[in-house]
């Protein structure tokens, strides 16, 4: 390998080798630093190991800790074989020092205590060691610490295996699932001795064993061969420290037996709490002790050893028991059944007691229950581990959890079982191939491979039900029913094609369909004696009543659900219920009680540990406040949310905590680091093609450019989320997007466009029973229709509005206040100035802290109202205060009708100047922005003010560039809604004032 390039990296010297692997130091030619190479072995370079060690790689690469050797990079060579590329560290091994004689007892407590700080780090992201020995911490010329190979179990190798030997070599490793020993034998932990599951205490027993070789001189266990080893490690309670070396004080002596407890509950439980000991301990100890002295055992085996030599020594030694000879024998035979095993082409066969498991796991997923699945999976896995089809649904389930990381270790342990798919039927194929394409988000080639299943075995139900969840993840709802209806028509009795299709009816808001199928699916579930079943039709239910406004009814359903669920234990639904339950309460304007209901949840779901659907509960939660106007308590929430999800690497979650935190730092004006977080969130959702969610984002990507004046890119945004409803069949979402769109040609001043789009979204709304969202979309509307003259449809639209709106439980603030601003404004264009000022005075008032877009309008309306009323200075102080919270807000549109606002009552108060200031700056602001109707206006105020300054050439300039916005907005518009726009009296006034002003220009 010595000169040869690796990637980037040029091999330049050997550095050492073992059982598993060889390293070299390399120089990365890319950043031109040295750095170690470690390439696996040929004799472990198959299938197991190779996915292992990637998987492995990939999990200590993703942090950096002073005390852990970092990792640059990992890969493979041209042939396959994996490497991992390190920091070179250079220095003495713990190994060589405690030969040497070289520690005090003070250092050596120091060290061990630098040792539980970076496995305090690793067990906090979720890695355990499992090979803490001395040949794995050096001490580097500066006298730092740092632990390798993190994450990297080993093989047993021909290498010596010595009591006293501080690199005795690891084990054969592997997953302990399967009950093979993982680690090294002088520092095995009980439970990896026995082959059981590990954690991060089985690292603290490494450590403990350590810390007794370090102060006492000689290791914790001892034996001629790796069984005794072995069975002391299980068996046998080493002395106490002191009683070899008398320096080490009884405190060290607790800490290390602690370390060493054999039950894992009687050990420190994090390595936190060890190295605070430690800490404490060392504060005590004299830093110029005595060296400690190497103690080494009579026993020594100083010959090299591989597997077979290992044994028969081990024979032929007379202290070996029969017991000793038996456990070999077992041994041997496990290892050899196992190589058959691995080296048999036939494909396994799963228990038929995991089959059940595997199959009720399978339902689940198909009917939504992804929890409950989990749990079912995970039991098929723990009755046969060797089962690949259960792994790769186990990996489905978690994927809809939005566990991410568990669901690819469980791909690439199914890839560990299965590397050559041919030994697979064609049908177990086809499976494996649709699962994984479902949870790598690629859902084309899912519906691909489940429509070639559906080929395979066309009379079976449930494949219908598969491929119409493909098709429903690729948003072809339309085809997801279809396989849905052909599933129950073959076969009449099975639920889950039922609810499935339920669940779409709802989606697409076809209530009579809906119903009727839950209708269906609910008889089914009965006549079974199926609770759960039962349970997800009641909240289906509840979610479809609720859909359509008959609360009350929704409630009471789901109450029968929340009851159901936590008769039977079935903590998903009980959780679902109360989340539902929230929205429902919502919707009541019982906001107390949706809080209560969220709340609950938060709790529940923490009390247990479903750390996502905690997420989910605070992310309801979050959504609740935001919805009810309370965004500083939005914020709170959704930043736990985020940092929840985090910290649990629940990308998915973590995206929508950022877009629900970016919608509440929007709707407080903070606009760009809400953009910010949105663009965060969609670039995840585009990668993983979550449509209904990109369309969420793009939502908010346009909102955000409309309030900056950015109107080209706004509307990209929700055109494209119109395409996207549009194509899945969600006419809600389509409703959205149409009034998004409209709101966006408003702000530019392309208000027949706007007046159409509104249009559009409200028969929507209308047609599907969505009042909150048609009370909307009517204040919009009016807003639209006086700015275009027709101030008599105004008012009307703003009378419907307010009868949605304005109801004691079910209310909309938000509609309510703003309705305010829109009569202000309509009285101000009417010229009726004293009825603007107090209808915007108690819009202001009513608006308060919450809605501070509506603050500023208000304030625009209240300033110049005050000045026609004669009250100048007020009203040039309110025009400035709406001015500086639009600056501070970030809105464009409200920044230009700031600005417009108090160039004219400066102008009417006899300050020319300042007022020529802001009017030529505003106008040609507008000239840019496109906002023809406010441009034309805003160069007649400069004229104006040139006028009286007597600047005649100036003043034509500006009445030109008056008179062409006026024509422009004339073609813009059309000619009858530009003729009813010179309707509105304040546009009387202003046209005369420019016919005036060109008469009366030299």
């Amino acid at each position: 390998m010595i000169g040869k390039t690796v990637s980037h990296y040029l091999i330049v010297s050997k550095l050492g080798e073992g059982g598993m692997g060889t390293v070299y130091a390399a120089q990365d030619t890319h950043l031109g630093r040295r750095v170690a190479i470690k390439f696996l072995n040929a004799t472990v370079l198959d299938h197991h190991y190779r996915a292992r060690f990637l998987r492995e790689a990939r999990a200590i690469s993703s942090f950096s800790h002073p005390r852990i050797a970092t990792v640059y990079d990992y890969g493979e060579t041209a042939d396959e074989q994996p490497f991992l590329v390190m920091e070179l560290v250079e220095g003495e091994t713990l190994g060589e020092l405690l030969d040497a004689s070289a520690l005090t007892l003070s250092r050596a407590v120091e060290i061990i205590e630098n040792v539980a700080d970076a496995l305090s780090e690793a067990h906090h992201r979720g890695i355990v060691h499992r090979d803490i020995k001395p040949s794995n911490v050096i001490v580097t010329d500066r006298g730092q610490v740092k632990v390798l190979d993190f994450g990297l179990a080993k093989r047993i190798s021909e290498e010596e295996i010595h009591e006293t030997d501080p690199n005795a070599r690891t084990l054969l490793a592997t997953h302990t699932r399967e009950g093979i020993v993982v680690g090294t034998p002088l520092y095995l932990s009980p439970e990896q001795a026995s082959g059981t599951t590990v954690d991060g205490r089985s690292d603290i027993f490494a450590l403990g064993a350590l810390l007794y070789e370090c102060i006492s001189g000689k290791p914790a266990f001892s034996g001629g061969s790796v069984i005794e080893i072995g069975a002391q490690v299980l068996h046998i309670n080493p002395v106490p420290p002191s009683e070899i070396n008398p320096q080490v004080p009884r405190e060290l002596d607790r800490i290390t037996l602690k370390a060493l407890a054999k039950k894992p509950v009687d050990r420190y439980q994090n390595a936190e709490e060890m190295q605070r000991d430690l800490a404490a301990a060392f504060s005590l100890l004299n830093i110029n002790g005595d060296k400690i002295a190497r103690i080494h055992s009579p026993y020594a085996v100083t010959h090299r050893l591989n597997a077979l030599t290992t044994i028969s020594d081990s024979l032929r030694k007379p202290r070996i028991s029969v017991f000793t000879l038996a456990g070999v024998v077992l041994a041997v035979t496990a290892v050899i059944a196992v190589l058959l095993w691995a080296m048999s082409p036939k494909s396994h066969q799963p228990s038929e007691e995991a089959m059940k498991f595997y199959d009720a796991g399978t339902n689940f997923l198909r009917s939504g229950a992804y929890h409950q699945a989990s749990k079912s999976l995970e039991e098929a896995i723990s009755l046969d581990p060797l089962f690949p089809l259960a792994h790769a649904r186990l990996a489905e389930a978690w994927t809809e959890l939005d566990y991410s990381d568990k669901a690819k270790d469980e791909l690439l342990r199914v890839n560990e079982l299965v590397p050559n798919r041919s030994v697979l039927s064609k049908l177990d194929g086809l499976y494996l191939d649709a699962i994984n394409a479902l949870v790598t988000n690629e859902f084309a080639k899912a519906v691909g491979f489940y429509g070639q299943i559906v080929e395979v075995t066309p009379k079976k139900p449930e494949v219908y039900v598969d491929l119409g969840r493909a098709y429903e993840k690729n948003d072809e709802v339309d085809k997801a029913l279809d396989s849905y209806v052909k599933a129950a028509n073959l076969d009449a009795h099975y639920p889950p094609a039922f609810l499935r299709a339920a669940i779409v009816y709802i989606r697409k808001r076809e209530v009579p369909s809906a119903s009727a199928t839950l209708d269906k699916a609910a008889n089914l579930y009965d006549a079974l004696g199926n609770t759960e079943g039962r349970t997800d039709v009641l909240y289906w239910r509840g979610v479809l009543l609720n859909d359509t406004g008959k609360l009350s009814e929704a409630h009471a359903f789901l109450q029968q659900a929340l009851d159901l669920a936590s008769a039977t234990g079935n903590e998903s639904q009980r959780l679902n219920a109360m989340l539902q339950l929230s929205r429902v309460s919502y919707n009541q304007g019982e906001i107390a009680k949706a809080h209560e209901y969220a709340n609950s949840a938060l709790a529940f779901a923490e009390q247990r540990g479903l750390n996502n659907l905690a997420i989910i509960a605070l992310l309801d939660l979050g959504n609740a406040y935001n919805a009810q106007s309370e965004y500083e308590k939005g914020e709170e929430i959704s930043r736990r949310a985020l940092e929840l999800a985090q910290r649990n690497k629940a990308r998915r979650l973590e995206a929508l905590s950022k877009l629900n935190l970016a919608i509440a730092l929007m709707q407080t004006l903070r606009t760009d680091d809400g953009l910010t977080l949105i663009n965060q969130a969609l670039e995840f959702f585009r990668r993983g093609n979550y449509q209904r969610q990109i369309s969420l984002c793009l939502t908010y990507v346009g909102r955000a450019h409309r309030r900056k004046g950015e109107y080209a890119l706004s509307l990209d945004a929700f055109q494209e989320k119109l395409d996207i409803t549009i194509a899945s069949g969600d006419r809600r979402e389509t409703a959205f997007a149409q009034a998004d769109i409209a709101m966006a040609y408003a702000k530019q001043e392309r208000l027949p466009e706007a007046l159409a789009s509104y249009d559009e979204s409200n028969s929507i709304n209308k047609a599907l029973g969505f009042w909150q969202s048609e009370a909307y979309n009517r204040m919009n509307r009016a807003s639209v229709l006086w700015r275009l003259g027709r101030t008599n449809e105004a008012l009307a639209s703003l009378d419907e509005a307010s009868t949605l709106a304005d109801k004691p439980k079910n209310g909309i603030k938000a509609v309510v206040v703003e309705i305010q601003m829109i009569r202000a404004q309509i009285a101000l264009s009417d010229r009726h100035f004293a009825d603007a000022k107090r209808l915007s005075s108690q819009a202001v008032e009513s608006a308060g802290t919450l809605y501070p877009d509506v603050v500023i309008a208000s304030k625009i309306t209240l300033g110049t109202a005050l000045a026609f009323l004669g009250e100048s200075r007020q009203g040039i102080r309110v025009c400035e205060e709406a001015l500086e919270l639009a600056q501070n807000a970030g809105e464009e549109t409200l920044i230009f009708d700031a600005m417009l606002a108090l160039a004219q009552v400066l102008y009417e108060t006899g300050d020319v100047d300042r007022a020529l200031t802001f009017a030529s700056n505003v106008a040609v602001r507008l000239e840019r922005s496109g906002e023809l109707e406010s441009e034309w206006r805003a160069w007649l105020v400069a004229a104006r003010c040139d006028m009286r300054k007597r600047d005649w050439e100036n003043a034509r300039t500006r009445l030109t560039h008056a008179n062409e916005s006026l024509t422009k907005l004339q073609q813009q518009w059309g000619s009858e809604a530009f003729d009813r726009y010179q309707l509105r009296k304040d546009i009387q006034f202003s046209r005369k004032q420019l016919s005036d002003a060109l008469s009366a220009v030299p």
